[in-house]
């Protein structure tokens, strides 16, 4: 496999009386672009319609403080990224996996004016009703929309509805960990990310978007490619959301909207500006994406070979990557926080 090299369009340094640091700077965020990627998305075939669906569900039922949040919310695209995520889900399915990322981005944006003892309470109330254990409270959205969620997805496909449980919890704890407020180095991080991404979330929810059966052995095989994966989305979403994220701590809950991302942590660590530090994380994801087809020629090549289920699992992974980086690049909920 070949590289592609991208050229950066040369600023002439050497006349130090015409030419800044800062006009090199300037010059070099105009002309410098991501490596490519080799990698091509692909959208669900029912994308629009589930989204119309989905969307009108949510304006119905969540209550959204006033008509500039509606519009917010039905601009940033949850029911797209999740159709970018799982193109290749079974049309009866698509919708369940909407729905169910569409809830938890509208909760993680709760959770941003909440402290983290406010924000573990609130999501420890919702684990017992997503269980089914507990009835919910039926003013109140969160609650109700998750239970009612849930029962239908179990009716759907008790197994693998049932799989997607305990990943979705380790998702809702990791988003009020207070570790986050202390991760100085980037292996740490990546692998806390790992949970906060919802990297065994998406994974089982893909599973059950496309009714994949894997094996205990099969799932084992394949955690390798989950956690570089999971590198991959976090890396790419974290260079994609900082004005966001950035905006967010200086205007939220000192603890929820606290900046956890890996720019920060690696521009902390390497004393790079942060322009600079997305160009090298661009750079570590584009390796990621390199080391996933490694590995997975490396698994149909193996004398043991693997099923058409983890040809389809390992496919599905490639597009979770590509889809989280066109949605990452193109929601308004990201690009509408980048001064031009």
């Amino acid at each position: 496999m070949s590289v592609q090299v991208q050229s950066i369009v040369p600023v002439e340094v050497h006349e130090p009386l015409n030419h800044t640091e800062s006009d090199f700077a300037s010059q070099l965020a105009v002309t410098w672009e991501p490596p490519v990627s080799f990698w091509k998305p692909l959208c669900h075939p029912r994308a629009e319609e589930v989204a119309r669906e989905v969307d009108g569900y949510f304006l119905d039922h969540w209550k959204f403080p006033n008509a500039k949040a509606e519009k917010t919310f039905v601009k940033a695209g949850f029911s797209r990224v999740t159709c970018l995520y799982f193109p290749l889900a079974k049309d009866d399915r698509i919708h369940f996996a909407c729905r169910l990322l569409t809830v938890l981005f509208l909760i993680d944006d709760v959770l941003e004016d909440m402290s983290f003892a406010e924000g573990e309470a609130y999501n420890e109330k919702l684990i017992p009703i997503s269980r089914g254990d507990v009835l919910p409270d039926r003013s109140i959205p969160a609650e109700y929309i998750l239970y009612d969620l849930w029962e239908s997805m179990r009716a759907h496909d008790k197994e693998l509805a049932d799989e997607i449980l305990e990943p979705t919890f380790t998702f809702m704890r990791a988003q009020t960990d207070r570790a986050r407020l202390k991760i100085n180095e980037l292996g740490e991080y990546l692998k806390y990310r790992e949970k906060d991404v919802g990297k065994a979330l998406l994974s089982a929810l893909m599973r059950f978007s496309m009714d994949i059966h894997l094996s205990a052995g099969e799932l084992e095989s394949m955690a390798p490619l989950e956690r570089n994966c999971a590198k991959q989305i976090s890396v790419v979403n974290d260079i994609y959301s900082w004005e966001k994220e950035l905006h967010a701590s200086e205007n939220g809950h000192r603890e929820g909207s606290a900046l956890c991302s890996a720019v920060k942590v690696l521009a902390d660590e390497t004393m790079l500006d942060i322009p600079a530090t997305k160009r090298v994380l661009w750079s570590m994801a584009r390796e990621w994406e390199f080391v996933h087809d490694k590995m997975c020629a490396e698994k149909l090549a193996s004398p043991e070979g693997c099923s058409r289920a983890v040809q389809d699992y390992m496919k599905g992974l490639e597009y979770q990557m590509s889809g989280n980086e066109l949605w990452s690049k193109t929601t308004p909920r990201y690009i509408d926080h980048i001064a031009y």
